[in-house]
């Protein structure tokens, strides 16, 4: 089992996150030509992974915004809706918690990234508590 972060902001103007939600997805926006690496670590993905949906806000503190988190219930790859390719997903919570990122989270700056896994403590304890809330 593993954490990842996904951004679904496409186009730095539309916000996927409803759209995830609905369909019971997590999709990369972008053509495998165009973001081949991104799209490695699609296929790296496996049923019973967790994800959650973020943003990044702030300009003089930036702070992790958590919208969504859910469990991958089939790491099939597919295309999802005009979204892109995906996983199939259970989204389990949906709000929005902010994570003040301190200048040592920023250092290991993932956060801006499309994809990637999530290897801060606190942050993984924060996703986890959300889903263990629902238990």
């Amino acid at each position: 089992m593993a954490i990842y972060g996904i951004g679904a902001m496409y186009g730095r103007t539309q916000d996927k996150k409803d759209e995830f939600i609905q369909n019971n997805c997590a999709c990369i926006g972008y053509d495998p030509a165009d973001a081949p690496a991104l799209h490695k670590m699609l296929n790296k993905l496996k049923t019973g992974d967790f994800i959650y949906i973020k943003s990044i806000a702030g300009q003089s503190e930036k702070s992790l915004v958590i919208k969504a988190v859910g469990i991958v219930t089939d790491d099939h790859i597919e295309n999802r809706n005009g979204l892109g390719l995906g996983v199939t997903m259970k989204w389990l919570w949906e709000g929005e918690e902010r994570v003040i990122l301190t200048e040592q989270m920023y250092k290991n700056n993932v956060f801006n990234n499309t994809l990637y896994e999530e290897y801060n403590f606190d942050i993984q304890s924060l996703v986890l508590q959300k889903v263990f809330d629902l238990l």
